[in-house]
């Protein structure tokens, strides 16, 4: 719980954001559990963003916005990303330095690197602000790791949203620095959208096997395609959906064609209604190759599903193996082997997908994710006293 202070406790979250995916997701969610009168959460746009403004109002009607370019972009890679903010870098910190004295802001929340590039001098000078750095990816090993050491330098708290995301930064910065901000689940809100109508979803026929997550390499998707070929050979109407839009898309199309999964493997693209067709599955599957912390798999575990899963970073740290899922190799035979467990024991099924939803309750809800970032709230503003 944030200390009781005499004044308001005023916060500003700073992020480059991309639409509405996983993490303004999270944030939102964050947003509407405040229900502390006196703590001011308020939120900084580096690009015009209508979609997930509109997310932010439509959740938190106490978040105050602020949107410091009017134009749009869209996302790109990392460095494609770097350059992108190089013209506005200046533009951007005066911005910045603006909000933080007329909103007397006692907390600046940043979010990934392009938020950190903007508030980096800003930190450096004014150490009457808690600053803290939000990481939602998994740390790879970088040459780099003097100027990422220079860059968390003025940042009093580094986060992660995951224990392996907080493993991974420990190269970079003091340990003593380092927080965990897991991502959580409102589950009331969760199981309402779940019970929503769906619209132009296939017939269930057999058991569905159910991914959710954007098309790009990294989540695994054309190793759900080779452990589901093996799947068949014992199961023949299994299905696969697969929810979620990208780059990817003509490569799976190309290689489900390819490996005669036509009748097996539907892409639904990208849906509003996620809660709702995780619904109609019975089993969920991910071979990411890592997360930050994956919110699919909680928004899976959150549904009630029996879980395979490839042992990866941020994925995996989210269940008990053999308790709320199934832990397996990263690969398309253990995989195959883990869903194929499943499909032969049913009790054992039931028992993974109760026990999963238990989990959520307990260590993802969105209010034990409310609670972590109070307790930065509270370090932050010890750091100030």
């Amino acid at each position: 719980m944030v200390v009781a202070l005499e004044n308001d406790i005023n916060v500003l979250h700073l992020m480059r954001t991309y639409g509405v995916n996983g993490g303004e997701q999270q944030l939102s969610q964050l947003f509407a559990a405040n229900s502390n009168e006196k703590l001011n959460e308020n939120f900084a746009f580096l690009f015009k963003d209508d979609e997930c403004a509109e997310l932010f109002r439509k959740r938190s009607k106490r978040l105050q916005q602020i949107t410091f370019s009017q134009r749009s972009q869209r996302a790109g890679l990392a460095w494609s990303e770097f350059f992108l903010l190089l013209p506005y870098l200046i533009f951007f910190q005066w911005r910045l330095w603006r909000v933080l004295k007329n909103r007397n802001i006692d907390i600046c929340v940043v979010h990934g690197f392009q938020a950190a590039l903007v508030a980096w001098p800003i930190a450096m000078m004014y150490r009457d602000i808690g600053w803290a750095y939000v990481h939602r990816t998994t740390k790879k090993v970088s040459r780099l790791k003097k100027i990422f050491r220079l860059l968390y330098a003025p940042f009093n708290v580094v986060a992660g949203n995951s224990q392996s995301v907080v493993s991974s930064l420990h190269p970079y910065t003091d340990v003593s620095k380092l927080l965990a901000l897991e991502n959580g689940i409102n589950l009331h809100e969760f199981d309402a959208a779940a019970q929503n109508i769906t619209e132009n979803l296939p017939l269930k026929r057999g058991d569905i096997l159910i991914s959710v997550g954007r098309l790009i390499p990294s989540k695994g998707h054309l190793m759900l395609l080779e452990a589901l070929s093996n799947i068949i050979d014992n199961y023949p109407n299994t299905k696969l959906w697969i929810v979620g839009e990208g780059p990817e898309r003509e490569v799976l199309e190309y290689e489900i064609r390819k490996k005669e999964l036509v009748d097996h493997v539907v892409l639904l693209g990208r849906r509003r209604d996620v809660p709702a067709v995780l619904a109609k599955a019975s089993i969920y599957v991910s071979a990411s190759e890592w997360e930050g912390m994956s919110n699919a798999v909680l928004e899976g575990m959150a549904s009630g599903l029996p879980a395979v899963v490839g042992d990866a970073p941020g994925v995996s740290e989210c269940h008990i193996d053999g308790v709320t899922g199934l832990i397996v190799d990263r690969n398309p035979e253990a995989l195959a082997q883990g869903v194929c467990e499943l499909l032969g024991n049913q009790s054992l099924a039931a028992s993974l997908g109760k026990h999963s939803r238990a989990h959520v309750g307990e260590k993802y809800s969105i209010w034990a994710s409310r609670r972590r970032y109070d307790t930065l709230y509270d370090v932050l503003l010890g750091v100030k006293r």
